[in-house]
C-alpha cells in the first residue's frame, strides 16, 4: 500500500505516502481507529483493521530497535556484498522491519537487479541532479514487504566521486528516512568515498572469501580505514600525525605496523593524545563475514584476519561466521531474484 487517502476527525488528507503516515503515527496524529480509504472494499476502514498498516501501530512487528545504518565493504570486488545485502534486506523484512536497501556503489550500481527492480524510475541521478528533493522521493518499492530500495546510479560520470558536500548531504539525509535499518551496499576498492561511508554509521561489515588476495584486500581496507580515522582525528595535531607517520592524506596506505608500537610512541610524546588514540582503536569494531566457503579447512582464514587485525592494528575485529558456497546464488542472480527467496532452505541460506 503506497499511497492512501486518511480521514482524521472527519477531515480528509491524501493521498499519502507510507513514510507520512508512519509519521502522523508516532505524532499520535493518526490512529487505529481513524479510516482509510480501502480501494479493494471501495469504503472507509479503520486502519487498524488494514493488514498492511498494522505494522505502524505495533502489530505483526519485532520489539522496536533504535534505527540502524549499515554498511556492507570490503574492498575486493566479487567477494558477494550485493548479494550479502540483499539478503540481509530480505531477512529483516520477513521479520516484520521496515528496511531501506541503498545502492552505494557509484560507479557500477546493480544492487537493483539483484532485487528484481530492472528498469528503477529513480536513481541517485535524481537526487544529485535535484530533480528530486529528497532521498525519500526516490525511494522505490521491491516485490519484498516492508523493503524498499534507493537505486544506484551505474555507469554515469560524475557519480563514482561524489564531493565532499555530496557525501555530507547523502549521510545527513539518510538518518531521516523513517526505517528500523537502512542497508549500503558500497562499491569496490578503497577510495576515500567508500571508506568514509563505511567509517560514517552504526555498523560496517566486511565481506571477503577465502582466496589470499581478498583477505589481503580485506587487511588492506582495515587499515586505510584506520588511518583515515586517525588523520581525522588528529587533523590539528601535526606532531601527532608526524608521529604516525600520517603527514599527509596521500600516506594513509603506508601504515607502519604493528599499531603497538605507533601508541608506544604517541604515550612518551603526549599522554593525551594516546589515550585518545586507545579509544578510537577500541570503539573501532568492524564486523566480517566469510563468503563462499567450499571447505572446512577455510573457515579458520576469517580467524586469521581477525588475528592480524588484532596484533598489527590493534584492532577488535568481530567475525560473525561463514557461508557457505551456494551454485545456486548464481542461478537466483540469473533469474533476477533474491537468492535467499528463491533458496530459503539451502546451506547459505
Amino acid at each position: 500500500m503506497q499511497n492512501v487517502f486518511v480521514r482524521i476527525n472527519e477531515k480528509q488528507f491524501g493521498p499519502l505516502s507510507q513514510s507520512e503516515v508512519r509519521n502522523l503515527v508516532k505524532k499520535g496524529e493518526f490512529k487505529q481507529n481513524d479510516l482509510v480509504w480501502d480501494d479493494d472494499d471501495g469504503d472507509w476502514t479503520e486502519a487498524g483493521k488494514i493488514e498492511a498498516l498494522q505494522a505502524l501501530f505495533g502489530k505483526s512487528k519485532p520489539k522496536y530497535v533504535e534505527k540502524k545504518i549499515i554498511t556492507v565493504g570490503g574492498g575486493k570486488g566479487g567477494v558477494g556484498k550485493t548479494i550479502m545485502t540483499a539478503s540481509l534486506g530480505v531477512g529483516l523484512a520477513a521479520m516484520g522491519y521496515e528496511v531501506v536497501l541503498v545502492d552505494a556503489d557509484f560507479g557500477g550500481a546493480n544492487l537493483h537487479t539483484a532485487m528484481g527492480v530492472l528498469d528503477p524510475e529513480y536513481t541517485f541521478l535524481d537526487y544529485y541532479a535535484m530533480q528530486r528533493d529528497s532521498l525519500e522521493d526516490i525511494l522505490l518499492p521491491t516485490p519484498i514487504k516492508n523493503l524498499q530500495i534507493i537505486s544506484g546510479a551505474g555507469g554515469t560520470l560524475g557519480m563514482a566521486n561524489p564531493n565532499y558536500s555530496q557525501k555530507l548531504r547523502l549521510l545527513e539525509e539518510l538518518r531521516t528516512i523513517e526505517a528500523d535499518f537502512i542497508i549500503l551496499d558500497l562499491g569496490a576498492g578503497s577510495s576515500f568515498t567508500v571508506i568514509d561511508f563505511f567509517l560514517a554509521v552504526n555498523e560496517g561489515i566486511l565481506v571477503t572469501t577465502p582466496e589470499p588476495t581478498a583477505a589481503q584486500e580485506t587487511f588492506d581496507f582495515l587499515k586505510i580505514c584506520l588511518m583515515r580515522k586517525l588523520h581525522r582525528t588528529f587533523k590539528d595535531a601535526p606532531d601527532i600525525l608526524a608521529a604516525l607517520e600520517l603527514n599527509g592524506v596521500d600516506n594513509l596506505s603506508q601504515l607502519p605496523v604493528p599499531v603497538s608500537k605507533l601508541q608506544d610512541r604517541i604515550r612518551e610524546i603526549d599522554p593525551n593524545a594516546s589515550a585518545v588514540l586507545e579509544t578510537v582503536l577500541e570503539e573501532f569494531r568492524p564486523k566480517l563475514i566469510l563468503n563462499q566457503v567450499m571447505k572446512e579447512e577455510e573457515i579458520k582464514e576469517g580467524l586469521a584476519l581477525k588475528t592480524a587485525a588484532a596484533e598489527l592494528l590493534s584492532i577488535d575485529l568481530d567475525y560473525l561466521g561463514y557461508i557457505h558456497h551456494d551454485n545456486g546464488i548464481r542461478n537466483s542472480v540469473q533469474g533476477l531474484r533474491p537468492f535467499i527467496i528463491d533458496n530459503p532452505r539451502s546451506e547459505a541460506a
